[in-house]
């Protein structure tokens, strides 16, 4: 009888807390999940903690000490890791984590280490410089490194120097579901009085470009609107820009959502927009939620970031430079002027999903990695 592959990710947030990472970690944590693989996840929560099955995942969930520039710290998770890094054969390691980072350095010398490299740590100030060393020595112990697209592997400083031992696997996802039939949540009529819908979806912080994208919502036609869905600090400071422009009959900003009312906007949309301005938006696995449903995307072209190949420009979406607010509303004006084009774009955005991002491709690719490293 073969004895299972014991798998520890280690990661900073798991579902039902969201975010790309999170939800790339799921993936993979439950798609490998069989008499094969034993799966365990450790990450913080900002809610409650303890130890719980999910899926035939175990999952442990430790409280967050403190929280510094998104790195959320705890001696809790700092010694659990290491503990039960002992007693696995492979440690995933989603990075950036600054925890995750110090742990990898201290690894039992039988553990391999397999390090997916969502994104390089930007605009961070101090706390970067002091991680940048820890990660030089993760990446150095790490026996494969994944990028998630060739664009953003090319483009970090950190993972050049690992060119070697790094290998692309584009993060795939399943088929977005949601039953909004149900009436369940908002349904948004009384915003929308039937004109088409911009959608975009994200946590408020700088990087995302929402101020771009409002300000964009000037120049938009009469028969469209701008929904923001999702939560963070720029909320106030967004909502304030609205009202200052006179806004808010074109834009609403909704708010975290839930699943069934993400399903019903999408279903919903015209096309959806990613407007992020930093290399921090790494590949834009909400585009990917768009590409799968058919809809539309424009993105904006942040050098050194795989967004603009997650969104090949004329085939599954439009992409335009970053921070152009006239740029922004010029790709809306054409979608929305052309019909024709934006079937077309509609069509292209699912054979694109299909052909490259789904979850089984994701999954496969990363059992192959797992059957490699066991192997060596």
């Amino acid at each position: 009888m073969n004895v299972p592959l014991r798998i520890l990710h280690l990661a900073k947030y798991y579902p039902p807390e969201q975010g790309g990472m999170e939800s790339v970690t799921q993936i993979l944590a439950e798609g490998v999940s069989n008499s094969e693989y034993a799966v365990e996840v450790l990450c913080f929560t900002k809610s409650k903690a303890g130890v719980e099955s999910v899926a035939n995942v175990t999952v442990t969930r430790l409280p967050v000490a403190l929280e510094s520039s998104s790195q959320p710290l705890g001696w809790a998770y700092f010694w659990q890791g290491l503990r039960k890094a002992r007693e696995v054969d492979i440690v995933h390691l989603h990075a950036p984590n600054l925890l995750a980072s110090l742990q990898s350095i201290l690894l039992p010398s039988r553990t391999r280490l397999l390090v997916h490299w969502h994104s390089d740590i930007v605009g961070k100030g101090l706390l970067g410089r002091l991680v940048r060393p820890l990660e030089r020595w993760m990446l150095a112990r790490a026996d494969v490194v994944i990028a998630t697209s060739a664009a953003y592997a090319a483009a970090s400083p950190q993972l050049r120097t690992t060119a070697a031992k790094t290998t692309v696997v584009p993060i795939g996802i399943p088929v977005p579901q949601g039953d909004f039939s149900s009436g369940a949540g908002r349904n948004f009529k009384d915003f929308l009085r039937g004109r088409r819908l911009i959608l975009a979806l994200g946590r408020l912080v700088p990087y995302k470009g929402f101020s771009t994208l409002i300000a964009a919502a000037k120049d938009l036609p009469e028969q469209c609107a701008i929904i923001i869905g999702g939560s963070g600090p720029l909320d106030a400071e967004l909502r304030a820009q609205i009202s200052a422009a006179n806004l808010n009959d074109r834009v609403l900003m909704a708010g975290r959502l839930s699943e069934d009312e993400v399903a019903l906007l999408f279903s919903q949309a015209y096309c959806f927009c990613l407007a992020s301005v930093e290399r921090s938006e790494a590949f834009g696995v909400v585009l990917l939620e768009a590409m799968a449903r058919g809809v539309p995307c424009v993105a904006t072209t942040i050098e050194g970031s795989g967004t603009a190949w997650v969104n090949e420009h004329q085939c599954s979406g439009l992409n335009v430079r970053p921070g152009d607010p006239a740029a922004l509303s010029q790709a809306f004006h054409l979608l929305i002027d052309d019909p024709t084009l934006q079937q077309r774009l509609s069509e292209g955005a699912r054979s694109r999903f299909n052909a490259i991002f789904s979850a089984d491709k994701f999954v496969t690719s990363i059992r192959g990695i797992y059957a490699r490293l066991r192997i060596g």
